[in-house]
């Protein structure tokens, strides 16, 4: 199996995020050559839904969806 570069991964749990999830995910991924990981708590507001639109245009994004509002800590346990 061929070794890969090791990346940075940012972890951005999100709920209730749709109104910033675009701008905030543009903006770490122009700082920086790195993975988002957007782990969202089944955000009513269709938070998830716009990751996922954005998943599928930027190939460095990848979408978690929780079952339900875990928190913050667990996002990001299940994060690493």
């Amino acid at each position: 199996m061929p070794m890969h570069p090791r990346r940075t991964v940012v972890l951005l749990p999100t709920y209730n995020e749709k109104d910033n999830i675009e701008a905030i995910t543009r903006t770490v991924l122009r700082a920086a050559p790195v993975d988002v990981w957007i782990l969202d708590d089944a955000s009513p507001d269709g938070t998830g839904a716009i990751a996922d639109e954005i998943a599928a245009r930027e190939p460095n994004v990848q979408v978690v969806h929780r079952a339900g509002k875990q928190g913050l800590g667990k996002a990001y346990v299940d994060g690493f």
